[in-house]
């Protein structure tokens, strides 16, 4: 996708799990920006194979010289990174002769370890430059993903996209365009939907899922045209700033089609 876009001056904003070498190259090759949330500081991932300073918020260049070959001469670089034929990287042979001369790709990004609150952290990686993204720029740059988060969230959850009731591949886009063109729907309406404030402690806003169930009885014909926007603003739910919730990580399923059976 990123080799197929033609989008110029791109800042690629990702969350943990997509954090690899591959996709970093690809950015540079590209001329993107990226800014990549790493795991922090664990056994596992890129921060923890680097040499990073024992300091609870620091902002780090990083060079690299990656190679597939494990050869005396590429082991004597200070930036030496050698990566495995099952990892991915594909701008370098997955193999070579013992004769032909060594390879690298150089890779360069920072460390960047920020306090999000007074006992947790977050470590990203980017190519963004120091002097004009200082640490607090990035932070604020993280930030604005959330949107997008919570967006997802609710295409899946509340409109139902989580699981496909089909097999074939055009039908599986249709479930995704119809649940779009619903979300797309209900996210206009709820935005026009004005909400009194008057005397109260908080601020508040349209319950989504509320407002995408009356949505969908609309298209049912269930519910007349003026009377969508007074029902959905009597569902409304106040806006809490700052609030941070436990995550109840479920047990990984996938859907069944056995129920066609009968």
């Amino acid at each position: 996708m990123l080799t197929r876009s033609s989008v110029p001056n791109v800042l690629l904003i990702a969350d943990r799990g997509y954090e690899s070498y591959n996709l970093m190259a690809h950015c540079q090759e590209k001329g993107w920006r990226f800014l990549i949330r790493v795991k922090d500081l664990t056994r596992t991932g890129i921060a923890a194979s680097l040499d990073l300073p024992c300091a609870d918020q620091f902002d780090v260049p990083v060079s690299l010289s990656i190679t597939r070959r494990q050869a005396k001469q590429a082991r004597t670089l200070p930036n030496y990174k050698f990566l495995p034929a099952n990892a991915r990287f594909d701008f370098l042979p997955l193999t070579s002769r013992k004769n032909d001369p060594v390879l690298f790709y150089p890779l360069h990004f920072r460390v960047v370890r920020f306090k999000i609150t007074p006992d947790s952290y977050e470590t990203v990686l980017t190519n963004l430059p120091a002097h004009s993204f200082p640490a607090a720029e990035l932070k604020m740059l993280y930030s604005m993903r959330w949107g997008i988060e919570t967006s997802f969230r609710e295409l899946k959850y509340t409109i139902g996209l989580l699981h496909f009731h089909s097999k074939k591949t055009e039908h599986i886009f249709q479930e995704v365009f119809a649940a779009l063109t619903m979300y797309n729907f209900a996210k206009s309406i709820t935005c026009s939907v004005a909400i009194r404030h008057a005397k109260r402690k908080l601020l508040y806003q349209v319950d989504f899922s509320q407002a995408a169930y009356i949505c969908r009885q609309f298209f049912r014909s269930n519910i007349s045209p003026p009377s969508v926007e007074t029902l959905i603003a009597r569902y409304i739910v106040p806006i809490r700033p700052d609030r941070h919730n436990t995550r109840h990580l479920a047990d990984i399923h996938t859907s069944s089609f056995l129920y066609r059976v009968a």
